[in-house]
């Protein structure tokens, strides 16, 4: 009989490190949760600069407009909260989940990771392009994700 080696499709690591998943949720792996622990974090703000490919999760308040609420993981191995906008917005293709690499600035407070060039220029949804849904004529409720109509 010939074994073949299973390869391990969860990669631990000693670094903070974020995550974007095919659900346009960011995952914060238990590194950089703590980091935003460190300074009490309920709330972040997501920031991009697009002429650098970065993006920053920087230490905000509840009452700051914009804040994300940060929501713990069942088992305390990290935090996340939910980003899809903000992925297309940006027009990251989220139909995978990929994780990157994250560097603390403790002068801004802030999270920053770079997302390479070939992860952009879509949206989740391959349905419709990046941009924004209407309701159909004459509905003042959409009801399925089959209703909307994009607008190009």
């Amino acid at each position: 009989m010939a074994w073949e080696v299973y390869a391990r499709q969860v990669i631990r690591t000693g670094e903070p490190a974020i995550t974007i998943t095919k659900m346009g949720r960011i995952a914060l792996n238990k590194l950089a949760s703590e980091i935003l622990d460190t300074v009490h974090a309920t709330h972040v703000l997501l920031l991009w600069d697009k002429d650098a490919q970065k993006c920053g999760i920087k230490v905000s308040n509840s009452k700051e407009a914009g804040a994300y609420t940060l929501t713990a993981g069942l088992n305390g191995n990290g935090t996340g909260f939910s980003a899809v906008t903000f992925l297309n917005y940006i027009r990251y293709d989220w139909t995978e989940t990929r994780s990157f690499n994250a560097e603390w600035d403790k002068v801004e407070k802030l999270l920053v990771f770079s997302i390479p060039k070939e992860h952009f220029g879509t949206n989740g949804d391959r349905r419709f392009p990046a941009g924004a849904l209407k309701r159909p004529r004459g509905s003042s409720k959409v009801n399925k994700q089959e209703d909307l109509i994009p607008t190009t």
